[in-house]
């Protein structure tokens, strides 16, 4: 029997109609003070912290904080799809020291059949702000994904140890920060029939305030994978997102791959939908 691929809409539904379902369950807003105030007294009372919730702040990748995050993504890399669910923890020893750990849940489908389901790779990440001025900021740091994949298809069986660097620059005029980025990943063990891993991806991305808590982040993203004589690949992914809650906000991210959609590291499109909570 021919396997087609089931409709685009099916797809997303399955993928992202819990997460849209969750995310329409109203929230609880705290109710008002009922005391009347003379127009001195109220003066006097400090404006409410959801009316000065700076977003760069919030989410500022550079200035450390506790926090969960919960994301559900599917991708599209032409001749098979990856739907994954991501819990991420950050925990931070400082405001300038953190750690992060992820393990996805996903399921592989290939165009011919045979989709393979299960946990995929552990991360883990170590990252420590080596500088900080009025303008910007520069972290460094360092990533070891685990091969914990339940299947073959969900990982690519090697342990993975990669370094980083980025930087975080503020541009006020514009209300944005601008973020460069390099990292460097080599394997460094795993399966030994599973063609090794070792790359470079260069980043850069824009993050921009909005009114009402809400803000856009762009990131162009380009690939180059040394295993594979150095084969290029590249994308770009729009955020668009909002603070319902001073500690809490959700997003959309779609993306597109713009050059080696057909290379290990390309894609031909992404969706995620995802949420944020600090603590």
């Amino acid at each position: 029997m021919i396997h087609r691929p089931r409709p685009l809409l099916c797809r997303i539904n399955q993928v992202f109609l819990p997460l849209f379902i969750g995310l329409a369950i109203p929230l609880s807003i705290q109710a008002e003070e009922g005391a009347i105030q003379t127009p001195n007294q109220a003066a006097a009372v400090p404006a409410p912290v959801t009316s000065t919730v700076d977003i760069a702040k919030r989410i500022d990748p550079t200035d450390f904080k506790n926090r969960f995050d919960l994301r559900s993504e599917f991708v599209d890399y032409g001749n098979a799809s990856m739907q994954t669910l991501v819990p991420r923890f950050e925990y931070a020893f400082s405001k300038s020291l953190g750690f992060r750990t992820e393990l996805p849940i996903a399921r592989y489908d290939p165009a011919t059949g045979g989709a393979s389901a299960g946990i995929g790779n552990l991360l883990t990440r170590v990252a420590w702000r080596a500088l900080r001025t009025d303008d910007y900021s520069v972290v460094v740091g360092s990533e070891l994904t685990f091969d914990t994949a339940s299947s073959a298809a969900l990982g690519s069986g090697k342990h993975v140890l990669g370094t980083f660097a980025f930087a975080a620059i503020d541009l006020p005029q514009a209300k944005s920060v601008f973020f460069p980025y390099i990292q460097y990943g080599k394997s460094i063990g795993g399966d030994a029939s599973r063609e090794d891993v070792q790359y470079t991806n260069l980043r850069a991305s824009i993050l921009t305030r909005w009114p009402a808590k809400a803000y856009s982040f762009i990131e162009y993203a380009h690939w180059f994978d040394h295993q594979n004589a150095d084969r290029a690949s590249s994308q770009i992914k729009v955020e668009l997102g909002k603070f319902i809650l001073p500690k809490t906000g959700f997003y959309v991210r779609p993306g597109t791959g713009l050059s080696g959609t057909d290379q290990r590291f390309g894609m031909q499109w992404s969706f995620e939908l995802g949420m944020r909570h600090f603590f």
